[in-house]
Parts: structure tokens; sequence; C-alpha cells
């Protein structure tokens, strides 16, 4: 499988839109950032690989956080210091 490192917006709405995402209550900006944080759980370091980057087990695990907080990744971000990314669309 493909070692994925970013989603566009098109992407993560589709993924999203397969996993019934309430828009309303998870920020698509929010879960995109997510997306990508979560890739640390596949191709990145073989020894930690459960997702094999593959798109829907990669969301779950950002669906997963985004439903205890639905702004989880700012949280995350903003504990780190670090600012949030705001993504465009490509």
């Amino acid at each position: 499988m493909e070692k994925k490192t970013h989603f566009t917006a098109e992407q993560a709405k589709s993924i999203g839109d397969q996993l019934n995402i309430d828009w309303n209550k998870i920020p698509l900006n929010e879960f995109r950032v997510g997306l990508e944080v979560e890739l640390e759980h596949g191709l990145q370091d073989e020894a930690t690989n459960v997702t094999g980057n593959d798109p829907i087990l990669t969301a779950k695990i950002a669906l997963s956080h985004l439903n205890a907080f639905s702004d989880y990744y700012t949280r995350l971000y903003k504990g780190f210091g670090m600012e949030v990314p705001q993504l465009g669309n490509e």
C-alpha cells in the first residue's frame, strides 16, 4: 500500500461520509488534520503499523478521538505549543 502523507479536503469528506460523520458536529478541517496525524499508526513505522495506511482504519482512529472532543486535534497541537494546520482544498 502507498505511504500516504496527505489527504485533500475532498478525500477527507468522502472518507468521512463513508463513516456517516455528522459534519455539523465535527469540523471537516479537524477531521482532515486527524487523518494526517493518525497516519502515525500506519506505514510510517513498520514496528507500530496497525492500519497499513488504510484510509478507513485511519479515519476510525481519528473519529474515535473526535467523538470524545470535536476539537481534539486543536487541543493536541496547542498542548505541544504548535499552531493547528489550516488546510486548504488541495
